[in-house]
């Protein structure tokens, strides 16, 4: 295998089930690399969520100094520095971008040939991250065996896709872990936060590599493909753990 110094990872269903924590391999795995490679991992969660999943999992020995987290999809980065996680950078929606995504995610729920029923959605359905708005579909604390049955075909999602058809002259629109769709301003993507973590850390994106489960073209790891960096397609935590292991051996 080729040698590689940075490893960037979507986090729901590449590193962990979805909005579950770090299992102990995983985090084990992720602690050692840590202390040879350069970690970066991109995600449509809050840092919040992705600090409970994965942070707070990690191993005593892990090197925080080589960690790199970029909620949003990559609309913001934070890094390890003095102690304390510091943002690098942020490109948050506006009042209006907000309103204007939030209601036509609300008309494409009313319109699609589906219906949800309210009382099963555990958390909130429509979220604002502040770089990002997030449908998730069954809401957010859902459980995760509910969440793979619901769409497991991505159907469901699709339609919604095409039901909000209007908003891409301004924001991208992607499938992202299990029930989700991710909102982002148009061309703050995967591949617009891998090209900023590479700007502002002075890294060699040839020397690196991108893990991800939803390379597909409408999933929301695939703007990944468009960057130039590597990239190994997983099918869920426990292969991801099996390439970190192939990337830590190689010569």
């Amino acid at each position: 295998m080729k040698t590689y110094e940075t490893m960037i990872f979507d986090l729901d269903g590449t590193l962990s089930v979805s909005k579950s924590p770090l299992s102990d391999e995983e985090a084990e795995v992720l602690s050692h690399a840590s202390q040879q490679l350069v970690i970066a991992i991109i995600t449509g969660g809050r840092f919040e969520q992705i600090k409970k999943q994965v942070i707070d999992r990690l191993k005593p020995d892990a090197n925080l100094a080589n960690l790199y987290i970029l909620p949003t999809s990559g609309a913001m980065m934070y890094r390890y520095e003095d102690g304390s996680w510091t943002m690098a950078y942020q490109h948050p929606f506006n009042d209006e971008e907000k309103e204007r995504v939030i209601s036509a995610l609300r008309r494409a729920l009313a319109d699609a040939s589906f219906d949800i029923d309210p009382v099963i959605l555990k958390g909130p359905q429509i979220e604002d991250r502040g770089s990002q708005i997030t449908l998730s579909a069954l809401g957010q604390q859902q459980d995760p065996e509910v969440k793979y049955a619901w769409d497991p075909d991505r159907k469901k999602r699709r339609e919604l896709v095409s039901l909000l058809q209007d908003l891409d002259d301004q924001f991208d629109v992607k499938i992202g872990g299990t029930t989700s769709l991710d909102i982002t301003k148009k061309g703050y993507d995967k591949a617009f936060g891998i090209r900023e973590f590479f700007k502002v850390t002075g890294r060699d994106i040839t020397k690196a590599l991108f893990v991800g489960d939803e390379l597909v073209p409408e999933g929301n790891d695939y703007a990944a493909t468009t960057t130039g960096i590597d990239t190994r397609s997983t099918t869920g935590p426990e292969e991801t753990a099996r390439i970190i292991k192939e990337v830590l051996q190689a010569p």
